[in-house]
């Protein structure tokens, strides 16, 4: 076979470059295959009683689609950074190229700044994947058998946070007490077996009435941050906490590269990582692209 001298038999871009792209083909088909998963599962999701598709609101598990905003404003100035120091870079601007490295490195930590800030709000509210109450009252016989061990679970966990809050309480000391602690110490009573004024026996709340009665008690006093009762709520923090602690690896991941490359510029060796600095610059806007998609998902529906 003869070859002309105008035909070359290498491909346009660096070894780099093309592994990289490899790379991320698995991961498009890794992300696409979770977010096709959780939206199965919203759609999927049962209003208890019926069979119409439910998911929790923005309200109820306490996301603000504001802070979202910013992350996602953060993260395209990150990637616009990167993009202005592989350009510097190319332009023999070795100064340059390390400013916009660093700006885009402070940018994606302040970016996982926020995503931690988010995840306290979580924990503080309870929004904890197994550990949300599901039972509220209006289920089908049917569902609150299903959701047995959730239920006993959860009045467990509520018993103990009530048990901590009302620490030192008793019936002699209550009239000395804040409102906030004299509900805690009224619903902690609902949760034991005892007897009424008229000394018969008294049936503790069932799991669907003591999660609309927790639910009420934090409207009005959120600062007890008692797990809340939201019916699908399990199923919306196990998609909510895997796409972004996912997502929240993968800038780390990203952030860990380019300050390696950072390091090795500070020391006078950054032209040499021109092909390095190219090839995690195209992995940090992939992380970008996939949060554009994330956002809307998460945040919005």
């Amino acid at each position: 076979m003869i070859v002309s001298e105008n035909t070359t038999t290498n491909l346009p871009i660096s070894n780099g470059k093309l592994a990289m792209w490899l790379f991320l083909a698995t991961e498009v088909m890794f992300f696409t295959g979770l977010l096709a998963t959780c939206m199965l599962l919203k759609e999927s999701a049962p209003i208890p009683g019926t069979g119409i598709p439910y998911w929790p609101n923005q309200k109820t598990v306490h996301v603000e689609p504001w802070l979202g905003a910013v992350n996602t404003v953060i993260l395209i100035c990150s990637s616009l950074a990167v993009l202005l120091s592989i350009n510097a870079l190319k332009a023999h601007k070795v100064s340059s190229s390390l400013f916009f490295l660093g700006t885009s490195l402070i940018l994606g930590s302040v970016f996982l700044g926020v995503k931690a800030f988010e995840y306290k709000g979580k924990f503080e509210h309870g929004i904890i994947p197994g550990k949300i109450g599901e039972c509220l009252p209006g289920m089908s016989v049917q569902r609150e058998k299903l959701l047995q061990q959730n239920g006993l679970a959860y009045i467990r966990k509520v018993q103990t946070q009530l048990r901590i809050i009302c620490a030192g309480v008793t019936n002699d000391n209550l009239k000395d007490q804040s409102d906030i602690i004299k509900n805690a110490y009224g619903l902690y009573l609902l949760t034991l077996d005892g007897k009424d004024s008229q000394n018969d026996y008294m049936r503790p709340l069932s799991p669907a009435q003591l999660g609309e009665k927790v639910n009420l008690l934090l409207a009005e006093y959120p600062q007890m941050h008692l797990p809340p009762a939201i019916p699908n709520g399990n199923l919306w923090a196990s998609c909510y906490f895997a796409l972004t602690g996912v997502h929240a690896i993968h800038v780390l991941f990203g952030l860990a590269f380019m300050l390696g490359i950072f390091v090795k510029g500070i020391f006078g060796n950054l032209q040499s990582m021109e092909g390095t600095l190219e090839v995690t610059g195209l992995y940090w806007h992939f992380v970008d692209l996939v949060w554009l998609v994330l956002y809307p998902i998460i945040y919005f529906l």
